[in-house]
């Protein structure tokens, strides 16, 4: 990219580029696309006014824009926040630049929010995501195929989806060594930002987390049953792969999609014929309104652990969050049950939360009505914001 003389007469759009461009250095993928999601809008803002230097951004302008984003219905509270944030971080870095007479930054207002409108309410319950977890622990069909490892593991450990595409083969412990601290299986999160696979908060996101004897036994099934003998790039040894090597996020993410689909297991809730909705295709199973992203999959696996008993420090442990974004975001006791499920703790109260799950589902007419076009699907990598990908994988925690 040219760059201006002077910063101040970076077109707004070309000034985006730049800062996402830059952040890349030191800032996850994720990340990365948040920012990029949250910019968009105020640089097609600028278009629209023919606002063509950023140098011509004024207080008055920013005051603008702040009217725009609180006036449209298809933001909600946290959506408004996160975009005049992002935008806060991208007028500072102009700033910092000299793109203005001094710093614009301080003139955006980013809401500040009460608790009742920051928790996450978007969420793969635990009262359809128990019962599909036990449904495809027994199902022939599905136990130890991609869709299910990857969306149980991601269930259990509650972990991003960019972790469980950076684990190698070696990484999963079945059965500790004598001298080793552990004992029962676990997985080890490491980031190796130099060989491909990073952390979202880098070394502070490393930790071995537990899973459960059950999980542990869906990984071994993914991993006799589905998984390729295949090496990425840096010559490690993934655990979730494709027949060309790791798993990306994208595959991932579809795989998880078309997991947490209903219609694998009862009767699809839109009236739909499963053997014929094209949303059972990897391709489009986002696009179906049961189905669950991955983000989806971790605000309801937070929530379920807290409502097992476990601590808010323990679940911050697993899943890489602050026991703040924990407590703020997701420690909502509501009533009695919760508030004395809180005093039981840990594995094996995660596991008999699943194992007690009562579901009435007559496993072979789901297993004869199963659409075959759901568990082959090409190893294709798909980019899709809602952030990550892969084929056939096994559990963990």
């Amino acid at each position: 990219m040219k760059l201006p003389e002077d910063p101040g007469d970076f077109d707004p759009t070309a000034a985006g580029e730049y800062w996402i461009n830059k952040r890349t250095i030191d800032h996850t993928e994720n990340t990365i696309r948040s920012n990029r999601k949250d910019l968009e809008p105020f640089l097609g803002w600028c278009i629209e006014h023919e606002i063509e230097r950023v140098g011509d951004l004024s207080e008055w302008t920013i005051e603008q824009y702040e009217n725009y984003a609180h006036a449209r219905e298809d933001w909600g509270g946290v959506t408004v926040k996160n975009k005049l944030q992002t935008l806060k971080q991208f007028l500072e870095f102009l700033g910092e630049k000299g793109a203005f007479d001094g710093y614009l930054h301080p003139a955006v207002t980013v809401p500040d929010l009460d608790r009742s409108q920051e928790v996450n309410t978007e969420k793969w319950d635990k009262t359809d995501a128990l019962p599909q977890i036990r449904f495809m622990r027994d199902s022939p069909k599905w136990n130890g195929t991609f869709e299910h490892v990857v969306t149980e593991v991601a269930w259990f450990t509650g972990r991003r989806v960019q972790a469980l595409s950076g684990l190698d083969l070696s990484d999963y412990t079945r059965e500790p060594d004598a001298d080793d601290p552990a004992d029962g299986p676990f997985l080890d999160f490491k980031h190796r930002a130099d060989e491909g696979t990073r952390l979202k908060n880098k070394l502070d996101s490393e930790d071995p987390v537990e899973i459960s004897e059950d999980v542990a036994d869906v990984l071994d099934h993914y991993i006799a049953r589905d998984r390729n003998e295949k090496r990425d790039e840096n010559g490690r040894k993934p655990l979730f792969t494709t027949r060309q090597g790791r798993a990306s996020i994208a595959k991932i993410r579809g795989a998880i999609y078309i997991a947490t689909q209903p219609c694998i297991r009862i009767a699809c809730p839109h009236g739909e014929n499963a053997e014929k909705c094209k949303y059972r295709k990897r391709d489009h199973a986002s696009k179906c309104p049961s189905s669950r992203s991955p983000h989806r999959i971790r605000t309801g696996s937070i929530q379920w652990q807290l409502d097992q008993g476990i601590s808010p420090d323990d679940v911050s442990d697993r899943v890489d969050a602050s026991v703040e974004t924990i407590r703020r975001h997701y420690d909502v006791p509501d009533d009695r049950e919760k508030m004395e499920n809180r005093r039981r703790k840990y594995t094996g109260v995660l596991e008999d939360s699943i194992n007690d799950v009562e579901d009435s589902t007559d496993l072979s007419q789901s297993v004869e009505d199963h659409c075959e076009g759901t568990q082959s699907t090409p190893d294709s990598d798909e980019s899709s914001d809602t952030n990550e990908d892969d084929s056939t994988v096994s559990p963990t925690k």
